[in-house]
């Protein structure tokens, strides 16, 4: 069995002179191509999803091409959701896990006892045959 190695697309940074729209359009172009968001930054989603409006604004712009745009506007949209989500739960779990900071002395841990397992009559009874 052969294991293909496939590394995702990346994006150069930023150049010098580069303006932030500029890069935006850039960032917007480069979703638009390779139909990759998990090697972009937060900041790089958030240009793209800046530039969209600009992209979109041209005068000359074919409908199809609006389409397309519209489509990789969606995509930029749902990373940053998703990523928002996911930031969100994990300062959820951090938070749950931290324990309590009051300066009062804690008392004795509680003993957890066992729950018993109400059992059917079904499983009670058993039949055994010679």
């Amino acid at each position: 069995m052969v294991l293909a190695r496939y590394t995702l697309p990346t994006i150069a940074p930023i150049q010098a002179g580069e303006t932030l729209h500029g890069y935006g359009c850039r960032v917007l172009a480069f979703v638009l191509e390779t139909s990759v968001t998990a090697t972009l930054s937060d900041r790089d989603l958030e240009l793209a999803e800046h530039a969209y409006p600009i992209a979109v604004g041209a005068h000359d712009i074919a409908p199809i091409a609006v389409d397309r745009l519209s489509a990789v506007q969606h995509a930029v949209l749902a990373a940053r959701a998703t990523r928002r989500t996911y930031d969100a739960e994990q300062a959820t779990n951090a938070t749950a896990c931290v324990p309590p900071t009051g300066g009062t002395r804690p008392g004795k841990p509680a003993t957890l006892q066992p729950i018993p397992k109400p059992l059917s009559p079904a499983s009670v009874a058993i039949d055994i045959r010679f």
